[in-house]
């Protein structure tokens, strides 16, 4: 589905994380809230610019758990990341071929995540007080994927 040869090793690491997140959850998805707490998992310059904006993991934690609210734990057979998801991913693409990178970093997936601007995590790091802006930077988000 996606060119994963294409991710650097940091950035794979968070797709891994977000994995053991949504299971940590008990969720049978993953979604965006699961990708912010994995770049706050893996040290890069993604968990840098968090960290520098005021975001570290138990902030990110205790507003998820405002945004979604409490909720039973099914047991999840299968765990499938969300449409949501999926644009961040084809967004993070777009950036780094945009910027003539050769791989997918973990800068890249949390342009993505707020670009794509409308999942859990795009509302926690809103809720915090993190302006797209600011977690841009320099970086022109990529057009829509």
């Amino acid at each position: 589905m996606y060119p994963f040869e294409r991710f650097s090793d940091d950035a794979k690491k968070v797709l891994v994380f977000c994995q053991t997140e949504a299971e940590r959850a008990g969720h049978s998805y993953i979604g965006t809230e699961h990708m912010l707490l994995a770049l706050l998992e893996v040290d890069s310059e993604a968990r840098s610019r968090l960290l520098g904006l005021g975001v570290d993991e138990q902030a990110a934690r205790t507003t998820i758990g405002r945004v979604i609210g409490s909720s039973q734990r099914p047991v999840a057979r299968q765990i499938v990341p969300t449409n949501r998801v999926k644009k961040v991913i084809e967004l993070s693409i777009a950036q780094a071929d945009r910027e003539g990178a050769p791989h997918v970093t973990p800068r890249h997936l949390l342009i993505g995540v707020v670009a794509e601007g409308e999942g859990i995590a795009a509302h926690v790091l809103g809720d915090l007080g993190v302006t797209p802006e600011a977690v841009l930077g320099d970086a022109e988000p990529p057009e829509d994927a």
